[in-house]
């Protein structure tokens, strides 16, 4: 009995001895004993992160990474908010690959398949993004960029000055580098991981650094305007307003322009309309205004704004984007504009096309043509042998049978030479063999 007690005794203590020694190593220590092949481990990871355990992962509720199933415009696969599962490949001392799954597979035969990787079991969240963020700042390639979503995913880990340091540090990759500023701004805004006015001191500092890459202060003014509340949105109207870097401007005009912040959509119209601004910024401030966030204001506003710079590509920019705006007010202005021979031609042929990439009434073309001059009824002719109306071919055909001018009724037998309809082909025959 002695004897047994004994025995128990020190196969405990062993046993002690050896999980001692298995948690005194580091992550990375027991990454790399073993040999080649795959090593995984887990961890929990932050509210509001799920997955299929196989080929996406779901950061809140609209940022999928990865493959999914898609019905009716939504996610149709269910999204588990298990434990991440990192898998580090190996050759030798060499990283291969770093794959990441949320959650449990569904289907075992979707799961990702290989050798099977020796299993760490579950480690500290804090610790395995420590250890990911240490591959990133060394390693190369796609292994560098792909241990940065792990790591950032993971439960309570402090992750924001680590990205930061990699995007700032000029001997990484220029796509590990970008990869760092983009989850910075995922860390900030979905996962709510790191503090927002922090981060935009800090991007603010980066966009304004000459010396850093011009690539890397674009991706950090785009983070900039991702940030929570809209917390980059006065730094980058700054960066515009101070004047002291006109490409730096630029480009935070352009980041402003693509924002559906109420502040920047202001800033945008009184950039467009400010005396003595630099034309580059006041082109992409005009532009910004006729995107997806333009209201039957803004329209109205650019409408105005056409004939107080006579700059062509400040008219022409004017042009596209009250085109891309639509509606019968705005159509009738870009016809206005084509008709009107005070204009230059090309300013008159580039809101032709404005009008004809819109769809403008077919009875709008057919109604200019009769006052336009023969450059403006080339193109006029062009269009109604792309349009499919009636109202189109009826035009081409008397235009062939009927107009003075050779060369146009010449111009329209070609385009009706193409046309299916059946009264094109009878209308040539009838020229050919009167």
């Amino acid at each position: 009995m002695t004897h047994r007690l004994f025995a128990a005794a020190l196969g405990a203590a062993l046993l002690t001895v050896a999980t001692s020694h298995a948690a005194a190593q580091s992550l990375a220590d027991r990454v790399s004993s073993g040999g080649d092949g795959p090593v995984q481990f887990s961890f929990s990871v932050r509210p509001g992160v799920c997955g299929n355990g196989r080929s996406f992962v779901s950061i809140g509720s609209n940022t999928y990474i990865g493959s999914y199933n898609m019905s009716d415009g939504a996610v149709r696969e269910s999204c588990e908010a298990g434990l991440a599962r990192v898998i580090v490949s190996r050759a030798g001392p060499m990283i291969t690959s770093i794959e990441t799954y949320v959650g449990s597979p569904t289907s075992t035969a979707n799961a990702p398949t290989g050798p099977a990787a020796r299993d760490l079991g579950r480690v500290s969240s804090r610790e395995a993004a420590a250890y990911l963020l240490s591959l990133a700042s060394k390693l190369e390639g796609r292994p560098a960029r792909d241990a940065i979503m792990p790591a950032v995913l993971a439960d309570s880990a402090d992750v924001w000055q680590p990205l930061l340091a990699i995007a700032r540090d000029p001997a990484r990759p220029r796509e590990t580098r970008t990869q760092a500023l983009s989850w910075l701004g995922r860390a900030a805004n979905d996962l709510g991981a790191a503090p927002s006015g922090q981060v935009a001191t800090a991007l603010v500092a980066l966009a304004g650094d000459e010396n850093a890459e011009r690539t890397i202060r674009e991706r950090a003014m785009s983070t900039l305007s991702s940030l929570p509340r809209g917390e980059g949105i006065p730094a980058l109207i700054q960066m515009v307003s101070s004047g002291s870097d006109i490409w730096l401007g630029t480009k935070a005009m352009s980041t402003i322009a693509s924002s559906g912040d109420p502040r920047a959509r202001e800033f945008l119209r009184t950039i467009a309309d400010r005396a003595n601004i630099n034309e580059d910024i006041r082109l992409t401030a005009i532009r910004g205004i006729g995107r997806s966030y333009a209201t039957s204001q803004d329209a109205a506003f650019l409408r105005q704004l056409y004939s107080k710079y006579p700059s062509p590509a400040i008219k022409e920019s004017v042009i596209n984007s009250v085109a891309d705006a639509g509606g019968r007010e705005n159509m009738q202005f870009i016809m206005n504009v084509a008709g009107n021979a005070a204009e230059p031609i090309e300013i008159r042929r580039k809101a032709l096309g404005a009008a004809s990439r819109a769809e403008a009434p077919i009875s709008e073309f057919v109604g200019l043509y009769a006052k336009a001059d023969r450059p403006m009824k080339e193109e006029l002719i062009a269009i109604f042998g792309r349009r499919t109306e009636t109202a189109a071919t009826d035009k081409l055909i008397s235009i062939a049978k009927t107009d003075e001018d050779t060369m146009l009724r010449r111009r329209a037998i070609s385009r009706l030479s193409q046309s299916k309809d059946p009264r094109a082909a009878a209308t040539l025959k009838e020229i050919i063999v009167p």
